[in-house]
């Protein structure tokens, strides 16, 4: 039996083939958008709040700025690279144009 004749069908009875992989439900998608709004319509508020905060915590309303810049500006990643030690051979061959690599 071939893979399109055991699918399931919307019409069948049976469940259809289901979302795409990768695209997020209904509910994330509505979700977001939601999030999306509150923080577009609230942004010209933001410094008036980090004001208010900075008048009798100065410490805190930093704070706040600083982790709201987490969401703005990626955080860097430290990266170790572990050379190996002891020697190391490294050959470096020019070819003529035309020559076939090996």
């Amino acid at each position: 039996m071939t893979l399109n004749k055991r699918r399931k069908t919307i019409g069948t009875g049976l469940a259809g083939p289901g979302r795409p992989a990768g695209r997020p439900n209904r509910m994330t998608i509505e979700m977001r958008e939601a999030l999306a709004a509150l923080v577009t319509d609230n942004t010209p508020k933001v410094q008036g709040w980090l004001d208010r905060v900075a008048r009798t915590n100065p410490k805190a309303a930093l704070d706040i700025y600083v982790r709201m810049m987490e969401f703005i500006v990626p955080k860097m990643a430290r990266h170790t690279i572990e050379l190996p030690t002891g020697p190391q051979i490294v050959t470096v061959r020019w070819m003529n144009s035309g020559e076939e690599r090996s």
